[in-house]
């Protein structure tokens, strides 16, 4: 899973590392140099809930910006691909960016969405400098494909309110945005009621955060918040809805987040020496909201949420489940060609089970004569 050839020459030519033998040269050093103590001033601001990506742009658009637009584009995917009817009647797409930045969000949907005749994006942040590269970025790729239209507009929108008179949009996009928006509490179900009523029928929300606990949680908390209220339905990453199992007083010490594999480019390798980043994992939570008569979602599927597991005499996972939290697990003697696919089971995957033995309501047990199928994984296809 690549970022994009076009993406990653336009962020190297901004921040000036364009040139093919800039490792080598003295210049080039000092411009590493730079960058990477933006970095490093970028993530001690963030673990301090302080919004400063303006102070440290060229780090902001070097790392932030291409692993969110990646985020974006693998949610897309697989909202596409378990939602296979979701955007078939719309060949025109209406697309608004809350806290656009730099357009991640945006070139996100436009990288997994590319069967479309028109592709209007509307984006939205109060930060100059943002909106500002963000209009150069859209600018680059329209001059190659003309469906694209877009307008950038300087705009708080942390209450949710978008102009009645504005076009009813297809999808809503907050990659990073709430983050931000709410730093210091939980997440309004209000400001997502609202932003709904500007999404056109079989309109969807997606709200990408960082995977740190604190945030995830607060997603699980709307979530949660979102379904009791029962004026809307949460497409991903849940496959039901019912309360969130990791909600569990139980289950404190988890949180729902993805951790997908990718291709580091080999610019974010060298910008990370010393800083020893883990950067060859995309790692976020996120949702996927929709209104409460949307198309019927995929049936007798079930969502992996751990990595799996091998111990010994046995290996396990765990299920999302409308029913609770799952442990799935397979003896190593119960191993055969008939399961052999759970060997192959990730974190995120979903899933079909057949012949599965429920010895508890929160054990079921894969056996030999067992069959699992992994319908979807959340990696670029």
């Amino acid at each position: 899973m690549k970022l994009p050839q076009a993406i990653e020459r336009q962020i190297l030519t901004f921040i000036g590392l364009s040139d093919l033998n800039w490792q080598s040269q003295k210049f080039f050093r000092k411009q590493i140099s730079r960058i990477q103590k933006q970095m490093y001033r970028l993530s001690e601001d963030f673990s301090l809930l302080k919004p400063t990506k303006d102070d440290n742009s060229d780090a902001y658009f070097a790392y932030n910006f291409p692993v969110n637009l990646m985020k974006v584009k693998v949610v897309i995917q697989q909202l596409t691909y378990l939602y296979r009817n979701m955007l078939t009647y719309h060949n025109n797409l209406n697309i608004c960016d809350i806290g656009c930045g730099e357009g991640a969000g945006m070139f996100g949907i436009y990288y997994g969405l590319q069967n479309f005749e028109k592709m209007r994006f509307t984006g939205f942040d109060i930060s100059v400098t943002m909106l500002r590269r963000c209009r150069a970025m859209m600018q680059l790729i329209k001059k190659s494909d003309a469906r694209i239209h877009f307008r950038l507009l300087r705009q708080d929108l942390s209450h949710g309110l978008l102009k009645k008179k504005n076009d009813k949009y297809n999808i809503i996009i907050l990659a990073n945005s709430l983050a931000e928006m709410c730093m210091d509490q939980n997440i309004p179900v209000n400001f997502i009621e609202r932003l709904l009523k500007s999404c056109s029928d079989n309109g969807i929300i997606i709200i990408i955060e960082p995977a740190t606990k604190l945030l995830s949680r607060r997603l699980m908390v709307l979530r949660n918040s979102i379904i009791s209220k029962n004026k809307a339905q949460i497409l991903l990453p849940c496959l039901h809805n019912e309360e969130c199992p990791l909600m569990d007083v139980r289950q404190e010490k988890d949180w729902c987040h993805q951790s997908i594999v990718w291709h580091v480019p080999e610019y974010m390798k060298i910008l990370n020496q010393g800083l020893n980043r883990e950067i060859d994992r995309l790692k976020f939570s996120y949702l996927v909201i929709a209104q409460k008569d949307f198309p019927k979602k995929p049936v007798d599927t079930y969502l992996v949420i751990s990595s799996l597991l091998r111990e010994k005499g046995k290996q396990r996972c765990y299920l999302c489940t409308q029913k609770g939290r799952i442990e799935l697990v397979r003896l190593k003697r119960d191993k055969s060609q008939a399961n052999r696919t759970f060997d192959r089971i990730r974190k995120s995957d979903v899933i079909i089970l057949d012949k599965i033995i429920k010895k508890k309501p929160d054990y079921w047990q894969v056996v030999d004569s067992s069959e699992i199928k992994i319908v979807n994984r959340l990696i670029n296809k």
